[in-house]
């Protein structure tokens, strides 16, 4: 991590993020960019039980995630259709898609995938913003930590932010294939020198439960977000 370049680029509109994830995501990937601000009645029937007794503000992040997926859907030429909540509160995607949802206070990002080519994906978007210092301890391992001692603390605020959204999206990502429940401490996190790659690896992973131990992700940054994603392909 030593040669970190914390790198600014323009803020970019959600239509021109999503291009620019569609750009590095590659074919065959649907995805979409929407306002976290949903419509609820735009929900389907199915759908609407997850969040029938939630905040308004709930309700309409709920239903922006549920959007995102149905135009990502249709970004690779799938009908949209209802996506309910597993028991567990997971999106439940239609049979021969994988997918994964995130929003934070300004947007939300969904993408989708035909499950024969791909195996899983996990996605994450955070405001970008420095991750404030109490937190760090929880977030990062100690490892993690020692690497980023060099640093000044503003930079590793934002050091922070992206190991916090990697590992997110590393959860999104293992969680379809195992049902584990991880906590930061188990995924370790190592940037790539311009913070636009990474690599994690899944601590104490039963080999009969998990797909691998180790993986790699991508991270997109703009003055506003930070999104990180994992995809894996499926086996021959």
């Amino acid at each position: 991590m030593s040669a970190i370049r914390l790198a600014e680029e323009p803020s970019l509109s959600l239509q021109a993020l999503r291009q620019r994830l569609a750009e590095r995501l590659g074919p065959g990937i649907g995805i979409a960019c929407v306002d976290v601000d949903g419509d609820p009645r735009r929900l389907y029937p199915e759908e609407c039980a997850a969040v029938r007794l939630a905040v308004p503000r709930r309700q309409r992040e709920f239903a922006a995630g549920r959007q995102a997926a149905r135009r990502a859907m249709m970004d690779i030429g799938w009908a949209p259709s209802a996506i309910p909540s597993a028991p567990d509160r997971s999106p439940a995607w239609p049979e021969g898609l994988v997918g994964s949802i995130s929003h934070n206070d300004q947007a939300c990002v969904a993408v989708v995938c035909p499950r024969g080519q791909w195996q899983a994906i996990g996605i994450d978007i955070e405001v970008h913003r420095s991750i404030e210092t109490t937190l760090w301890s929880t977030i990062c391992t100690p490892q993690e930590m020692a690497l980023l001692s060099s640093r000044t603390e503003q930079l590793r605020g934002l050091a922070v932010s992206h190991l916090f959204s990697a590992k997110e999206a590393v959860y999104k990502w293992q969680y379809p294939l195992t049902g584990r429940m991880l906590d930061f401490q188990q995924v370790h996190i190592t940037l790539g020198a311009t913070m636009q790659t990474f690599s994690a690896r899944i601590a104490d992973t039963d080999p009969a439960a998990a797909p691998a131990t180790e993986v790699n992700g991508h991270i997109l940054v703009d003055r506003d977000h930070i999104v990180s994603w994992v995809l894996t392909r499926a086996s021959c």
